[in-house]
């Protein structure tokens, strides 16, 4: 490997057509641009559903994946420090959506949807690799000095997750489900918490990953088929069913349960990516519960504050980064599974390794 090139992994296409190389350029900042040696990058199920090729989108090939990530800035484009307020040696982060333009949804502060957009980890350049730019019309954040790299890697998922609390406008006498104990389950889970609605349940099959929740912020938590978790909410809501669910599971089966555990005008927030359509009683939605059903999609304007609430300790962001892999074992990382009794959350690459 020379000195200007460096290690990544490159995708040439969905369904297995990952390569790694040790031959990539090092990539030169221009104007506004920040060089970031790569310390840390996930793997979230978006870049599982590329590699099996079970994903919902198409990209431009090839390109380097990795969408959530925190790095140390080691070369600055022309004027990059004065626009982003950050200098060589700050580690940073940045939102992983970019976008252009003043199109009808950035003029509503919704740029996350905007019609003119690249993604870092998909159309532009990602983190699996040993350096990355963050593009000039990125939105860049540093990285508290008591936030670890562990964390700081969180953060993407965090952001999203928080996001998707936001959604739900939990109230204090509010009894919260959260489906799923991934990383944007685990996420939801602390920010629902700080939301101190009056008892927050977590559905999720593995009891490993349900002791965890407890740890950190559940007052309950059930298996999905367990009979006692539809008791626990009829008692606790006098039988009309829970106030918000949200869904973090990515599993058909658990908006369908949802439908099943929520009240009549309560809130449904959708949050993640399914490999297949569901097929429910459209008459739930309007004739028998007049529900609210909530998408949710990536992280506007809460990067900030999953990095401010890590800072102050109100959410565990360590806990929730369970495996570390070398850059050229990716391919063993995006296959782990699970093993009984294992917590596994957070799967991440490390090119120090």
């Amino acid at each position: 490997m020379s000195a200007k090139s460096m290690r990544a992994v490159r995708c040439h296409g969905f369904g297995g057509q990952h390569k790694f190389t040790s031959e990539q350029p090092v990539p030169t900042p221009g104007p506004g641009e920040l060089l970031v040696k790569v310390d840390l990058s996930g793997i979230c199920a978006a870049d599982r559903a590329m590699y099996d090729g079970s994903g919902p989108w198409q990209l431009p090939f090839p390109f380097t994946p990795g969408h959530e990530f925190t790095g140390t800035i080691v070369e600055l484009g022309e004027g990059a420090g004065e626009k982003h307020g950050v200098a060589v040696g700050d580690r940073a982060i940045a939102e992983l959506n970019i976008t252009y333009g003043n199109d009808f949804f950035r003029q509503r502060g919704l740029y996350h949807l905007s019609d003119s957009m690249d993604v870092i980890g998909a159309t532009l350049d990602g983190a699996w690799a040993d350096h990355m730019i963050y593009p000039a019309d990125s939105v860049v954040h540093k990285v508290p000095d008591n936030v670890s790299n562990e964390a700081a890697c969180f953060t993407e998922p965090l952001a999203n997750a928080l996001h998707g609390v936001e959604r739900a406008n939990i109230q204090f006498e509010d009894v919260v489900v959260v489906s799923g104990a991934g990383p944007i389950g685990m996420g939801m889970l602390q920010g629902a918490r700080l939301k101190t609605p009056r008892k927050l349940i977590l559905v999720n099959p593995g009891e490993a990953k349900r002791t965890l929740g407890l740890e950190l912020g559940a007052d309950m938590a059930f298996h999905p088929d367990d009979p006692k978790l539809n008791e626990a909410i009829a008692d606790l809501t006098g039988g009309r069913g829970a106030d918000v669910y949200l869904e973090a599971s990515g599993h058909t089966s658990a908006f369908t349960k949802g439908l099943e555990l929520i009240r009549k005008r309560g809130t449904i927030v959708v949050f993640g990516v399914y490999k297949k359509p569901v097929e429910v009683d459209l008459n739930i939605f309007g004739e028998f519960k007049e529900l609210n059903i909530l998408g949710g999609h990536l992280a506007p304007f809460t990067y900030a504050t999953a990095l401010d609430l890590m800072s102050r300790g109100l959410i565990n962001g360590d806990a929730c980064v369970t495996h570390r892999y070398p850059l050229e074992e990716f391919e063993a990382a995006l296959n782990r599974k699970q093993q009984p009794g294992e917590v596994q959350i957070k799967v991440v690459l490390d090119p120090q390794l």
